[in-house]
Parts: structure tokens; sequence; C-alpha cells
């Protein structure tokens, strides 16, 4: 079960595009490394992982650059949340399924209350409760996202035309949604950001956008759903490095996490985004870099951020 603290705040740790490769490069022992500390300080109740843990292109392999993934977050004792990129399952080296098979080694795994697989994609919701475990408060929502819009994907050939269309949430994902969410505050994590992305841009409220933003091109409606939900919706992904905002359109939050690996461009340190829900209060959210854990800075960020509530 998932709860909230005594004070009532749940603290998530959402970490993304580790891009991890083996054999390993100096930056993938940097990435590792990091990860490691800065899991040995962490203060959060659930760990976020939102895909492109791994590389699959060339000569990597991606079941021994998963392995050392899940070898560094089982060095943790956070319950964990895992979901998939458009780079962990290409290539036709490793299957969905095939990765979902390795998480079994991920000894705080925790799945959620409701969850549907949708051709290879496993959907998940999460009930976060009260202090007491009596009153479910708030829900999470975990998609993955897919990769590309493709037959040879399909057909699992060994390789792909770099300009393929990412791909796009399928309709029994948003539909099994529809009949799943409680009248609570949601987040939503998935690595591949909505279309409505490209709207938010314009109302930034923190972080930057530096790149365009890399979304499906086909809309199937999980925007018109979190609208029209009652109670206050945030969605937060990965997939492009250079962007690392906060936004909100038409009342739903929009938001990108921070690039987390340093094995792939990107501008930003490598960190993490926060995420503090609350009992009685609106969600809070800031980004820590592994820079402000090894200095202890990331303690002062999060008492500041509380205090924000």
């Amino acid at each position: 079960m998932l709860r909230c603290r005594p004070d009532g705040s749940f603290i998530i740790a959402h970490f993304t595009d580790l891009h991890v490769g083996y054999p390993n490069n100096e930056a993938d022992r940097r990435t590792l490394q990091d990860l490691r500390t800065c899991l040995e300080t962490l203060d959060a109740d659930l760990l976020m992982f939102t895909g492109d843990q791994i590389w699959c292109y060339g000569d990597n392999n991606p079941q021994q650059g998963f392995q050392q993934v899940i070898d560094c977050i089982n060095t943790s004792e956070i319950p964990v949340v895992i979901t998939y990129g458009n780079h962990d399952s290409e290539h036709g080296k490793i299957t969905r399924e095939a990765l979902r098979q390795m998480e079994q080694g991920l000894k705080n795994r925790v799945f959620g209350e409701q969850r549907i697989l949708t051709k290879e994609r496993l959907s998940e919701l999460f009930y976060i409760y009260d202090s007491t475990g009596q009153h479910v408060v708030k829900q999470c929502v975990v998609f993955d996202s897919g990769d590309y819009v493709s037959e040879k994907i399909a057909q699992q050939l060994t390789d792909k035309n770099a300009d393929n269309c990412y791909a796009y949430l399928y309709t029994e994902q948003v539909r099994w949604l529809e009949q799943t969410l409680q009248p609570v505050e949601t987040a939503i994590f998935l690595h591949i950001p909505l279309v409505e992305y490209q709207e938010a841009k314009a109302f930034i409220e923190t972080g930057q956008c530096l790149e365009a933003i890399c979304s499906p091109e086909i809309n199937t409606g999980l925007f018109a759903t979190l609208v029209e939900h009652e109670q206050a919706v945030n969605v937060f992904c990965g997939h492009d490095h250079d962007n690392d905002f906060t936004a909100e359109w038409l009342g739903v939050g929009l938001h990108y996490s921070r690039i987390s690996g340093y094995n792939v461009y990107g501008q930003f340190a490598r960190g993490y985004r926060q995420i503090i829900l609350h009992e009685q209060n609106a969600l809070a959210t800031t980004i820590i870099s592994y820079d402000e854990h090894k200095e202890g800075k990331s303690w002062q960020k999060l008492d500041k951020t509380l205090k924000k509530i």
C-alpha cells in the first residue's frame, strides 16, 4: 500500500532517460554512479522511472544494460515503478514482455491496483492512501507510451528510419483510464509527451523549452478526458532532454522531468523531478540535480518545496 506520511505528504522522485548502454562507456559509468549516490540519500516514498532506461542501438546489449539499471535501483529500499520509452526495445533486440520479465528482479517493484496490458504495453493505476491507510486521497497513472508508429517495429526488423513518427496512446488505454479514474487529484506519468505540450509551451511557469517537442502526430483524446476530470490533473513526461518546464493549459498541468543520464545529448545538469502530493493541499514540484545531493542541498530544497504547498 502506498500511503502518505504522518504530515500528509507523499514524495515521488521521477527519473527519466538514463540511456545506459552496455558495454559501458565513461558516461554510462557516471550515470550509474550518480544514480546510486542519489538513491543513498534520497528522501522519497516512490521512485518513478519513465523510459529510455537503456540503449538498444549498434552493439549495445540491452539485457546487460537493463540488469545494471535494476541492480542500481535495488540499492534503495524505496518502492519503485517503471515503464518504457522509445529506445528501450527498438531494433528488435528485446521486447516489452522480456523487459517486464526482467522487472521481476526489482526487489521493491510495486504494481497498480488497476492494470491493463494493451498490445505489449502495460498501463497501471496506483491509489495513494491517507496517513491512516483508510482513504484514497490521490492517484497515479503510469502509461507505457510505446515507441514508434512503424510496421518495421511490429515485424521486429533490425533497423528503423530516424524520422519515424513517435507512438501514440492506444484508444484502449484511454478508455481504460476513463473507466478507472477516481474523483481525486491525479498524477500521470509516461515517456512521450502528449500532443498538447505543443500548446502548453506558450504558458511555461518554470523551467525551459530548449528543443522541439517530439510528441505523436496522432491524438487519441487522453487530454480531453483529463480536462473533464473533476479534480486536478498533472502530467509528467521525459523524452525531450532539453526541456524541463512546468506549464498549465486548460487547467491541466503539463510537465517535463529532468534528464537523468549522461550517455545522450542534453544541456541540463542531470537529476530528477521531485513531486510532492499532499492529503489536503495541491501538488508541488521542483527539479533536483545529482550535484545537489552530493553537496547536501537537496534537503534544503525539499524543505523549501514543502513550505510552498
